[in-house]
């Protein structure tokens, strides 16, 4: 029945083109391309009459999920929040989104959000960014790496 519905309107769309077409082609032949106030009326209403019959044509051939589409659809779901938040280390967080039915892109911005902590920007050491590390330390620690790798090889610095 959508189908039938749905071929009867595009006819009907395909004819109210044509008259807009019509309207346009006596407009240049007659006014030099300017429509009159009743064409100008008529052909609004014809842009309004072809807004309508989309609307009706889209809803028209609109299917209905079947059950099965529907599990299938929510178990997806289900299964792309549970693995975020295995990714993210927090597989116990699942329940508490599939509950408050939250979307998957909320959920990811969410656990990506609180990884992003002061504590974790440099797991190396805690607290200081990779630019505030201070220069004296970092050249202290590859000292003493040369110097160990050095002493295996009895080489010392002079």
């Amino acid at each position: 029945m959508d189908k039938i519905l749905a071929d009867l309107l595009t006819r009907q769309r395909a004819a109210l083109k044509a008259e807009a077409t019509a309207l346009s082609a006596s407009a240049d032949k007659d006014n030099a391309g300017v429509l009159t106030a009743d064409q100008e009326t008529r052909f609004k209403a014809i842009e309004a009459d072809i807004g309508t019959i989309d609307a009706q044509i889209a809803a028209a051939q609109r299917t209905a999920e079947t059950p099965e589409q529907i599990a299938d659809r929510v178990r997806a779901e289900i299964a792309d929040v549970t693995a975020a938040c295995a990714l993210a280390g927090q597989p116990a967080r699942a329940a508490e989104f599939i509950k408050a039915k939250t979307p998957l892109a909320q959920v990811v911005s969410t656990l990506q959000a609180e990884r992003a902590t002061p504590e974790n920007i440099n797991p190396r050491n805690p607290g200081k960014s990779g630019k505030q590390a201070d220069a004296a330390e970092i050249e202290a620690g590859w000292e003493a790496a040369a110097d160990k790798v050095n002493a295996q090889f009895g080489i010392k610095r002079g």
